[in-house]
């Protein structure tokens, strides 16, 4: 932490001052956090500070804080770190930053080396990412609405488009994890049941999106659907098994699914140990 002083310009012929606004601030490499300018953020701490999010996603924005605390005490300065403003000034350079991409057509969450054409691509859920009807967020719309977690009302609309098929359990063998399945009822408590999120062979986040009952097979097949223009050559699925049969059937009913099923459907090591002989 730094205190610094904005220069103030007096012109000697007509005495007008003048000093930096935001416009000027920001070409100076400096982030805003107030109206009033009195606090700035440099915009290499707040770029590092995402990079450290990627590599490291649970790294907290206190310990961050008290990283810079500890950095400005070495450095014979003194002065606290306020975190909220901190929090709030790196989630605006994070949305401009966003915006920025979006101008200039940039990829989000695309994976350099699976760039044209990907390998393979998986997808699991997690039911752990629940959230509660009664919980106190808001409504409002959200800035990266669809960016990298899908639109709810797109994914129901192709839920009660394609989910046609009969009830099945969903597991292969004696396996006593609980799998995806072709139907499934709401949760009572529950308004989101968790996640379903699809990666590529190297851990890059590709699209996820809300479950809202259960792990039904129509949730992957939305993602497939959705990175279709990546070209994968192989499907991964804890129950490829039961899956790709539901998949066939729903391409037989829209032709525009037909290209899904190119791909090859694909069982990792973990998951084949506890299927039937057939799919070890």
């Amino acid at each position: 932490r730094f205190d610094l002083h904005q220069p103030l310009y007096v012109c000697p012929s007509c005495q007008h001052q003048w000093s930096p606004d935001v416009k000027e601030l920001m070409r100076s490499g400096y982030w805003p956090a107030s109206v009033t300018s009195s606090t700035l953020y440099t915009l290499d701490l707040l770029s590092s500070f995402q990079e450290l999010k990627v590599i490291s996603p649970g790294f907290s924005r206190q310990a961050f804080a008290k990283l810079l605390e500890h950095r400005t005490k070495i450095g014979g300065r003194s002065g606290q770190i306020n975190g909220d403003t901190l929090q709030r000034s790196f989630l605006e350079y994070s949305y401009a930053s966003f915006e920025e991409e979006q101008l200039c057509c940039g990829a989000p969450f695309t994976c350099p080396a699976c760039t044209p054409e990907m390998l393979a691509v998986s997808v699991d859920g997690n039911r752990k990412l629940y959230r509660f009807r009664r919980d106190t967020s808001s409504d409002d719309p959200a800035f990266f609405e669809g960016l990298f977690v899908a639109e709810d009302a797109a994914v129901s609309r192709f839920v009660e488009t394609i989910q046609k098929a009969t009830q099945g359990k969903g597991s292969c063998g004696d396996s006593q994890w609980t799998a995806a399945r072709e139907s499934s009822r709401k949760a009572s408590k529950l308004d989101e049941e968790g996640m379903e999120v699809a990666v590529c062979r190297h851990g890059f986040l590709l699209k996820a999106l809300n479950m809202y009952r259960g792990e039904i097979f129509a949730y992957p097949l939305y993602l497939q659907k959705e990175l279709m223009p990546a070209k994968a050559q192989f499907f991964a699925m804890d129950v490829a098994c039961k899956y790709w049969p539901y998949l066939e059937k729903a391409a037989s009913v829209l032709p525009a699914l037909k290209e899904l099923t190119r791909m090859k459907p694909f069982l990792s090591v973990m998951h084949a140990r506890a299927h039937a002989t057939k799919c070890e």
